[in-house]
């Protein structure tokens, strides 16, 4: 009985030291089990195992996503070096590219609208067609070239950095303008070539009118583009001569404009130094352009550019005769108050309203409306242009061949003296 009691003894002492063995083995090989006396223990120490492999994870260094690129394509590198300019961003580039096209496709449709009004008093069928037909051809030309800049931009929205939403507005203008040039296509197709020739004549008319004022309307929306983007980037200082000039009047094109306001606020860092703006636009431009042609209509512009260059008193050095767009000019007038800018502005429009402009052998009587505002300290150009082409508005409205005057109070109507003005004749290059 005892050596029964013996066996047993030693046989829980084995047991119980081959247990201890294997715990030790167990604790050694998974450092992670350890003994906790409570529960509350083993959560606190759980949750700040949890947080350390945390830290560890949090600590590694991030590896920097690659920044999005933004490319301007050869073809607009090569265009834009051809003719001297120079785009620091995708969407300047663009803007440049397709004014430049703008110009190339407006060309394009003053010459099929020559051509079809050479044929107006007696059309054929076969003389129609091909109008239609190369209409057809230069539009799909023009719709290409607007969606390769629309793809070149929308593939690179996410590169354009500060320039993004002026980009978007960008791709919104082209694909507005497609659609309505769309709409054009489809209104020639459904010309009916049986119909009466001279009603299918003036049917083309309108629709190269419509087409050509889509023109304007891009080529301004391009410069304001630009121009935007000169000013953001602070290099209106260094535009090129070249940019700032108007090909077809000669003188200081809107980026010009935009550049002497630049430099004029540059020596006059405090802007004590008094400056008047106004803007003219000839009344009723529209219809020499729809009886005469586009280019009977550029040449009048042109005419009268140069008459209001020989009406400023440019020997003072400080106003100058602008071109801001289309039919509207703008002066600049220099250490002059708005009294002083509105009585020339009033002598100029009395003078143009007395003048007779011959156009081959045609005498045309025309007239302009004006804006003056004076250029306060704390303007910037968007304030300024707001004001004085609301002015212009007003004498629109009230009647045109008038002048508005804005000093700070809205557009307040003139009661101007009536100047001795000699009839003129000026005659209108051919």
């Amino acid at each position: 009985m005892f050596l029964f009691l013996l066996l047993m003894i030693a046989s829980n002492l084995l047991i119980g030291f081959c247990a201890a063995v294997r715990v030790r083995q167990l604790i050694q090989n998974q450092p992670s089990i350890v003994s906790v006396e409570t529960a509350e223990v083993f959560l606190n120490e759980f949750e700040n195992h949890a947080a350390a492999n945390q830290d560890d994870k949090t600590s590694k260094p991030q590896q920097p996503q690659p920044e999005p690129e933004e490319v301007i394509p050869f073809e607009y590198l090569a265009a834009l070096e051809e003719e001297a300019i120079v785009a620091n961003s995708l969407v300047e580039a663009s803007a440049q590219v397709l004014r430049l096209e703008i110009g190339k496709y407006r060309a394009r449709l003053i010459e099929i609208e020559n051509k079809l009004r050479e044929t107006w008093y007696q059309p054929t069928e076969d003389a129609l067609h091909e109008i239609a037909e190369q209409l057809d051809t230069v539009n799909i030309d023009w719709l290409d070239k607007q969606a390769e800049a629309s793809q070149h931009l929308d593939s690179s929205k996410e590169g354009l950095g500060a320039y993004a939403d002026i980009g978007s507005r960008l791709c919104d203008t082209l694909f507005e303008q497609t659609a309505q040039i769309e709409t054009t296509l489809s209104n020639l197709q459904q010309i009916d070539f049986q119909d009466n020739l001279n009603d299918v004549c003036r049917k083309l008319v309108l629709e190269i009118a419509r087409l050509i004022d889509l023109c304007h309307d891009l080529r301004d929306k391009m410069t304001e583009t630009i121009v935007t983007v000169l000013r953001a980037e602070k290099r209106l200082g260094t535009v090129d001569k070249g940019m700032r000039l108007d090909s077809l009047t000669g003188l200081k094109n809107r980026t010009g404009l935009e550049c002497q306001i630049f430099e004029w606020w540059r020596d006059d860092i405090r802007r004590e130094r008094a400056l008047s703006i106004a803007t003219l636009d000839i009344d009723e431009f529209r219809k020499f352009n729809e009886r005469l042609g586009t280019e009977a209509g550029d040449k009048i512009i042109a005419a009268v550019g140069k008459y209001l260059a020989d009406c400023v008193r440019s020997e003072r050095g400080f106003e100058y005769a602008m071109r801001l767009e289309g039919q509207r000019f703008v002066l600049f007038f220099g250490d002059v108050g708005p009294r002083g800018a509105t009585s020339a502005v009033e002598r100029i429009r009395q003078t143009i309203d007395g003048t007779v402009f011959d156009f081959d052998g045609e005498e045309l009587e025309l007239s302009v409306s004006a804006g003056v505002t004076e250029v306060k300290p704390d303007d910037t150009v968007p304030k300024l242009f707001t004001r004085t082409i609301t002015a212009l508005r007003t004498a629109k409205k009230n009647g045109r061949n008038r002048t508005f005057i804005d000093e700070g109070s809205g557009p307040q109507p003139i009661d101007p003296p009536t100047y001795q003005i000699r009839n003129k004749v000026i005659l209108v290059n051919k």
